[in-house]
Parts: C-alpha cells; sequence; structure tokens
C-alpha cells in the first residue's frame, strides 16, 4: 500500500536537483529523447501541461539504493527535507531507470555515480514540520535525522499520510484483484468505504476508485453528468455495501458508479432520487424544502450513461429500497 519516502536534500547536490527539476520541471520533450514510446504516453496523461518533476537516486555505495527504489511505487508520498525540518512532498506518479537520462539532467556525483533510479512526481506541497514533531508521530528517537533516502513501513507511513492528509486520490496503488478480493471479504460490510477510515478499505477503496478513473485528475458524475476534479467524486455503490451479497460486492465492474460531492452523493444515498430505466426521478415520499427541490429540479429527467443491463438489478434494489422505506 501507500508508503512514504524519505529524501534528504540539504547538501549542494540534491538543492540543485530540487531547484533545477523540481521547481522547475523537465519537460516532455526532453525526456521524449531518452524513454520509450510507452512511458512518454504515461507521463503525457499524467501532465497535460508538459512538464514533469522529476527526481532521481544513484546506486548508493554496495547498490544499497536499488533495493529501496524498487519498493516505491504509485501513489507513494515523497517528503523532502533539510535543516532540522521536512520542507516539501509530492506523490510518485510512475518510475523507470535510465541512466543517460539521470547523467543528462544532473551529471555525475564525487564517486562517479549518476542518479538513474528516476521517478516522477505530482501534487507538490510545501510544508514546515521540524523533525521533532516527525519523530513523535512516527515514533522515533527524539534526535533522530532524516540521512540518506529510505522507505518507512506500512504502519509508519500510514501515520504520517494520515496526520497531514497526503494521500492522493489521483494516483492510487496497485492492488490486483486477488487482493481486493480478500479485502472485500475481510471486513466488515458496515465500514463506510467512502471515508477511507484508516484500517478499513485500504486496498479495496483504491482498486474501485482506479477501476472508475483509471488515474485521470477529472471525471464525470454519473448523476449529473458534471465534469470536475477526481477528488470531488466518490466511488459510489449503487445498491447500499451493506445489504450487498459476497458476490455483489466483488462485482466491481458494476456495482459502484461516480457521484459528486456537490449534492448528488447524498441525494442518492439518502433516498431523495432513484433511477428507473435510466432516467433520474426524485422520491415524492421524502420531506423536502424549497432549496432541495431546487438542487433536485436540475437533475431530475437526465438519462444515467451508469444503466445498462448489468447495473439494472442494483438500480431496482435501490428504488425498491427507498419504497419500503417509505411505507413506514
Amino acid at each position: 500500500m501507500r508508503k512514504v519516502i524519505l529524501q534528504p536534500s540539504g547538501n549542494k547536490d540534491a538543492r540543485e536537483h530540487y531547484e533545477n527539476t523540481i521547481q522547475k520541471p523537465v519537460t516532455i520533450e526532453l525526456l521524449a529523447e531518452y524513454i520509450s514510446e510507452d512511458d512518454r504516453q504515461i507521463l503525457k496523461s499524467f501532465y497535460p501541461n508538459g512538464t514533469v518533476p522529476t527526481w532521481g537516486v544513484t546506486p548508493g555505495k554496495k547498490d544499497v539504493n536499488i533495493k529501496k527504489w524498487e519498493k516505491i511505487q504509485v501513489g507513494d508520498v515523497t517528503l523532502f527535507s533539510a535543516n532540522g525540518h521536512i520542507f516539501g512532498s509530492g506523490v510518485v506518479t510512475h518510475k523507470l531507470h535510465h541512466k543517460e537520462l539521470a547523467s543528462n539532467l544532473w551529471g555525475y556525483n564525487d564517486e562517479g555515480q549518476t542518479w538513474e533510479y528516476v521517478y516522477f512526481l505530482d501534487e507538490l506541497k510545501q510544508h514546515r514540520i521540524p523533525y521533532s514533531q516527525f519523530n513523535q508521530i512516527v515514533r522515533y528517537a527524539d534526535n533522530f535525522v532524516i540521512q540518506g533516502i529510505s522507505v518507512l513501513n506500512e504502519e509508519r507511513s500510514e501515520r504520517i499520510l494520515t496526520v497531514f492528509d497526503l494521500k492522493s486520490e489521483v494516483y492510487l496503488p496497485e492492488v490486483t484483484e486477488e487482493e481486493f478480493e480478500e479485502e472485500v471479504l475481510k471486513f466488515d460490510p458496515e465500514d463506510d468505504l467512502d471515508t477511507n477510515h484508516s484500517g478499513k478499505g485500504r486496498k479495496e477503496q483504491p482498486f474501485l476508485r482506479k477501476q472508475l478513473f483509471k488515474n485521470r485528475k477529472f471525471g464525470y458524475c454519473g448523476i449529473c453528468g458534471k465534469h470536475y476534479p477526481v477528488n470531488m467524486l466518490v466511488a459510489a455503490h449503487i445498491k447500499k455495501r451493506a445489504k450487498c451479497s459476497r458476490e455483489e460486492r466483488l462485482d466491481h465492474l458494476n456495482i459502484v458508479m461516480p457521484m459528486c460531492k456537490f449534492g448528488c452523493d447524498d441525494l442518492y444515498e439518502r433516498g431523495y432520487i432513484f433511477l428507473k430505466d435510466g432516467i433520474i426521478h426524485r422520491n415524492q415520499s421524502k420531506p423536502a424544502t424549497a432549496d432541495l427541490l431546487k438542487k433536485i429540479d436540475e437533475i431530475e429527467g437526465q438519462i444515467s450513461s451508469h444503466w445498462n443491463e448489468n447495473t439494472k438489478k442494483y438500480f431496482e434494489w435501490h428504488e425498491a429500497s427507498q419504497n419500503l422505506i417509505a411505507t413506514h
């Protein structure tokens, strides 16, 4: 799952690299001279403005850094540190090994090594986190100082990512279908995955979001059809997850759809609207204010593209459940 990468950046080389390839991102045109067409297309999809914050690490003495770099995956968060505090962070989007590219970007250090184990970042943020606070959160000794690249274990990473709200909703860790199935059957179906609580749904929610959004930065609400950043969309269960059978919870291609946080998710979840034959209807039995009716009027009568033969039964369950509630 998501991990935290500690990257000290206080020496001369690191400061220059941060300025030259993070603060002033590398152009895709320059990268394209060295990388494969597949890699270029990946970066082009992630960076529509054509510039890519780029970082790299050397093999290190006795190749000690290579195994650390191999642990890095999409969705991990790098923390840059210097002068006794963490000053920046970025989310990993892609990585590749390319010595020639690295030597062109950064040259070689005094040991004759270049920063050939390359990875790319997005969602850059500035911070002012003193080591004392960091050490307290991850439960390190008070005098611990970040030295050399390291990758925190899952438990320590989770603490940092949660405290400082660093988890990306765009770049998600790879989760296999087998891992997804294991996670689905492991946790209580009453867990609310949309809130993504620590320790719950750590594989299920990223898997579902990746199925819906494919690491895209923008998506469409399945109810109102409006275009939003994906952090304003939830992977909503069409049929309430707690009422799904084991097989239904595993039906990831059909059981969830994107709904926006601007009202559609709550309107559907709380039964103010339902879909019949793909058309959005107001639930007349639910009391509503004039302002709420105005909101519903904006979407009532629209057709959802997520209604099909495979999802129909889940929408029908939702409609029937609201009618049943309304009779009490």
